[in-house]
């Protein structure tokens, strides 16, 4: 035997003498699959976070706009009161044996055995109102202008707690004012309000005068 072949015999033997374990395929399979798991819940994740953001921006924008009490509705506009158009000096009967006319003076508020009392729509300050009253304990009746560019769509007449609805008087054309008349079973030294609404349930003016007990 030559050398080359006593030294590739040698090789062979030390070879053979070093143990050799089965491959560990199954162990790096494993981890591959960890990893890709590992992989696959992190795109996840990002995934949900992209679209759990808008969503709660949006509920916290809703909370946000929205107040925690609703606003309280608006006061509903009143029906269009009938407006009644007269004659200059036509009386209209307001009950208990009084009446009324109007001229381009204003308003005259006839009196039971008394001299009819007259309230002057030159002397209304615009946007203002002036009224008259006349009764005894059984109940008063009132009447008086309101002056402004708007025609009103509801007087209301409130005495003793009670509130009433006025009638709305006026001259043909447009005059720049309107009478209007009511009748309280309360005495007139009762506190009294009266109230101008406009179409929209605005109200355009007031007028309030303490009772004298």
């Amino acid at each position: 035997m030559t050398q080359d072949e006593t030294l590739a015999a040698a090789l062979h033997e030390a070879a053979a003498a070093v143990p050799v374990g089965t491959a560990p395929t199954a162990a790096v399979m494993l981890r591959g699959r960890t990893i890709r798991r590992r992989r696959r819940a992190m795109r996840s994740a990002v995934v949900a976070a992209a679209v759990l953001v808008p969503v709660a921006g949006a509920a916290f924008s809703a909370t946000f706009d929205s107040p925690s009490t609703p606003p309280a509705p608006s006061a509903p506009a009143p029906a269009p009161a009938a407006v009644r158009v007269v004659d200059p000096g036509e009386k209209v009967p307001l009950g208990r044996g009084h009446t009324m006319r109007l001229t381009a003076q204003g308003l005259y508020l006839g009196v039971p055995k008394a001299t009819e009392q007259l309230v002057k729509a030159a002397e209304v300050p615009g946007g203002k109102i002036s009224a008259t009253a006349s009764g005894d304990g059984g109940g008063t009746v009132w009447a008086g202008i309101y002056r402004g560019p708007e025609r009103p769509a509801g007087v209301t007449l409130s005495v003793g707690g009670r509130t009433v609805g006025a009638r709305i008087v006026t001259l043909p054309g447009s005059p720049g004012w309107v009478a209007f008349h009511a009748y309280a079973t309360r005495a007139g030294t009762d506190g009294s309000t009266i109230t101008v609404l406009g179409a929209d349930g605005t109200v355009l003016a007031t007028l309030a005068k303490p009772g004298r007990g």
